[in-house]
């Protein structure tokens, strides 16, 4: 079974639900209008990486932001030792060092935070790997879930 993004992104906001009880965790977008404090987990990016030359072994490496915000004051400032206390509650729930997504346990390489120069939220990046066989990559277990997303994505709009 291939680690989709969506996986990846699940099992950390359901990390993050169980760290900060009752907040809301968005997804790659925060409304407008979206509640303090909360989370926010979004995908930077994808990687590959061999293994070893001759290996059919790859490594999957996901970079994954988590934007934290707290409360504001009248002003809309942030109170900044907040920020770092819930940056080092973020960090605290992924020192286990891997996530459970599907049926495998990707490890966490890299957590790190940031609230240099941040008055209003706090970042933390994470790299999230998996060590998989090249024969994983398969169009015919992507194509699938390419469609599904395709066919909601044309439902959705067909609705609205």
């Amino acid at each position: 079974m291939i680690i989709t993004p969506a996986l990846v992104l699940g099992a950390i906001k359901e990390r993050l639900e169980k760290t900060f009880p009752g907040e809301t965790v968005y997804e790659n977008l925060a409304p407008r209008d979206f509640q303090r404090p909360s989370n926010m987990v979004e995908l930077l990016g994808m990687n590959l990486d061999a293994m070893g030359q001759g290996s059919g072994a790859v490594t999957l490496q996901y970079h994954v932001k988590i934007t934290t915000y707290c409360e504001v004051d009248e002003v809309h400032d942030s109170h900044l030792p907040t920020l770092d206390l819930r940056c080092m509650a973020i960090l605290g729930a992924f020192a286990s060092g891997f996530l459970r997504a599907g049926e495998r346990a990707p490890k966490i390489t890299s957590c790190t935070a940031n609230t240099d120069g941040l008055y209003d939220f706090a970042e933390v990046r994470l790299t999230v790997s998996v060590a998989m066989d090249r024969s994983e990559f398969c169009p015919e277990e992507i194509s699938p879930l390419m469609e599904t997303l395709n066919l909601k994505f044309e439902v959705k709009e067909n609705v609205q």
